[in-house]
């Protein structure tokens, strides 16, 4: 009897092919990944993910690569990627990329398939609910493999599925920036068109803001201004914070990126708020005119910088502002929700 191929093998393992390589047919594949055979046919007919080795007697066999390439298949297919999109994806990586997405999202121990696993409700569609925060990579795969189909439908339904297991501020750090990262180095590597990119970024703007808007009414106490830097362009991060702060009743103010130094100044001077966020990913002079133009702030107030661009050795001038840096996204939160005048969780 042909015994069932192995657990995923390692990247090593598949550098070694052995010599004669080892093929399984179809049938134990079947068996092995719980995957009835006329699928895993119609994946290779239609979709290219399908046996590669040929014996002597002309006979298609699956490889341990190909095992693997079928097991990532199942799995971004169960969550809800079309069958094109998750093949497109799953052919575009080498085997190394194929065993780190498998061991970083691990399936059940035994053969039970991936499709059969229980992860919450089904979203819209009926498609298989998205996995917990714990397959976040499969999950940011999912998400750039929709990409690579500008398939808008998809990646809305899984931006609302992480957001309903989690709360923003884990689903942006384990998900949603991992996922714009990869697909803005896919581009920038000419594997990914623009509009890929500009897709993924506008949709999860269109995904944060919805949060906004349905937590608009439990929101209160003075508002945080929230603001990129004046030559910044992204403004993502300040949408997340944004939701996750109305997450937790904290009223905000978003000015959004490249906001010139004098009028962030005139809006605190307008609205007199306990806090303020800034953003900046691009370098930044440790000595700049917004720091000087804070003189005329006579009120208490919190300045919060995030992001990798502000310098070390920033000096305020003398009065109730203070500074205080953060390194990450849930510091940020934790710093604005508890701030004087605001909210303490």
């Amino acid at each position: 009897m042909t015994q069932p191929p192995a657990a995923t093998p390692s990247a090593t393992e598949f550098d070694a092919d052995p010599v004669p390589r080892l093929g399984w047919p179809v049938g134990v594949v079947s068996e092995r990944l719980g995957i009835a055979a006329p699928t895993l046919r119609s994946w290779d007919r239609r979709h290219g993910v399908g046996p590669s080795l040929r014996t002597s007697g002309n006979h298609r066999r699956y490889t341990e690569l190909d095992i693997s390439r079928v097991r990532l298949m199942a799995r971004l297919t169960a969550q809800g990627v079309p069958a094109q999109s998750a093949a497109d994806s799953v052919l575009s990586m080498d085997a190394a990329a194929i065993v780190e997405h498998l061991e970083s999202s691990p399936g059940p121990a035994s053969g039970t398939p991936d499709s059969n696993r229980t992860i919450g409700a089904r979203g819209a569609g009926g498609t298989g609910g998205a996995p917990a925060l714990e397959d976040s990579a499969a999950l940011v795969e999912a998400i750039v493999a929709a990409a690579r189909a500008l398939d808008p439908r998809t990646m809305a339904q899984l931006y609302r599925q992480v957001m309903r297991r989690s709360d923003v501020g884990r689903a942006w750090v384990e998900v949603f920036a991992p996922a714009l990262r990869r697909v803005g180095d896919l581009w920038q590597e000419g594997r990914l068109g623009v509009q890929a990119e500009h897709l993924t970024s506008e949709l999860l703007q269109s995904e944060l803001r919805a949060v906004v808007r349905a937590n608009r009414l439990r929101v209160a106490g003075s508002p945080v201004v929230l603001a990129g830097a004046d030559d910044e362009q992204h403004h993502l991060p300040l949408l997340a914070l944004e939701a996750e702060l109305a997450r937790n009743g904290v009223a905000s103010l978003f000015l959004g990126p490249r906001v010139p130094a004098e009028a962030l100044v005139s809006t605190l001077r307008e609205t007199r708020p306990r806090a303020v966020f800034l953003w900046a990913s691009l370098p930044r002079q440790r000595t700049e005119a917004f720091w000087q133009h804070l003189a005329v702030v006579d009120w208490p107030l919190e300045v919060v910088i995030g992001g990798p661009g502000w310098s070390e050795g920033i000096e305020l001038p003398d009065g109730p502002v203070t500074l205080t840096r953060v390194a990450d996204f849930t510091t940020a939160v934790r710093t604005l929700v508890s701030s004087p005048g605001g909210l303490s969780r």
